[in-house]
């Protein structure tokens, strides 16, 4: 019997993977599962092309994947871009200048390499963690930046919340702000986002919308959930995107990714011929 959802994407941090944690055994077994039913399963996720190779390569998904929030696309059996956006210059300075006068950590890209001002622990354990090649740039805001996909803050969890309308309203009209994995505030292009990603994807693959399904946890998700054919949410994510999606899977430790393929990727055809 026919899929009726032919690509899903998901999110890394926080749903597939816990934080500080690996992918389960039951998580990887239902996205080969997908995959061998026809599925084409990819991953959106804050993370570039080389922090997210872990994942994707553990995974076995060599193909089009999404990175930077939407930003970019790439090809992980080549290594090649397929879509890319940027922030304008002014921009990223703009966010740079507010980040500096709050006492925040605050860094661009170059490629796969984090760029920032001076030594600081979050820079350090962001690089470490996603073993990115990373440089300090004394002059950094004096400087001219362009081919960069996305800019990220990484503060104390409980800082968000009062910072993300500060930034959503310092950067109305020239970016556009998301909160993705607990303490970081991501800035992207106007448009570019996990939603327009997938769309994109879709598209290039022959994929209509209502076939798409996707599955986040938090404001970085929100557009991908919103836009895809079936958008879920797990339990444990932020409770806008709960809001914005049609299925609310259990927490990202329950193995919520597995859940929602198992009830509604691979199954759906087969449960609703029953119930027709």
């Amino acid at each position: 019997m026919a899929l009726k959802y032919k690509l899903l994407a998901m999110d890394i941090d926080d749903t597939l993977l816990p934080r500080g944690g690996v992918i389960s055994e039951a998580n990887k077994k239902a996205i080969k599962a997908a995959e061998d039913a026809g599925v084409y399963v990819t991953i959106a996720t804050g993370r570039g092309f080389l922090g997210s190779k872990k994942v994707w390569s553990e995974l076995g998904l060599n193909k089009l994947i999404i990175n930077y929030g939407g930003a970019m696309i790439n090809d992980a059996a080549t290594g090649k871009p397929f879509f890319v956006t940027e922030l304008e210059p002014e921009t990223v300075t703009y966010i740079l200048d507010l980040a500096e006068a709050l006492d925040l950590h605050v860094h661009l890209y170059q490629g796969d390499e984090i760029v920032y001002e001076h030594e600081h622990l979050y820079g350090t354990l962001y690089s470490e963690a996603l073993s990115l090649p990373k440089r300090i740039e004394p002059m950094i805001r004096r400087m001219t930046w362009r081919n960069v996909p996305k800019v990220l803050i990484i503060t104390e969890p409980e800082r968000v919340k009062d910072l993300m309308p500060y930034f959503q309203e310092k950067l109305k009209g020239l970016a556009a702000v998301s909160a993705s994995s607990p303490g970081f505030i991501e800035f992207n292009t106007i448009g570019a986002n996990k939603g327009t990603a997938l769309l994109k994807l879709a598209e290039h693959l022959g994929v209509s919308r209502d076939e798409t399904a996707a599955i986040g946890d938090n404001t970085l998700d929100l557009e991908m959930i919103e836009l895809a054919g079936l958008g879920c949410c797990v339990e444990d994510g932020n409770e806008l995107v709960k809001s914005a999606a049609s299925v609310i899977a259990p927490p990202c430790r329950e193995d919520g990714v597995k859940w929602f393929i198992d009830n509604y990727i691979i199954n759906l055809s087969e449960r609703s011929s029953i119930n027709d």
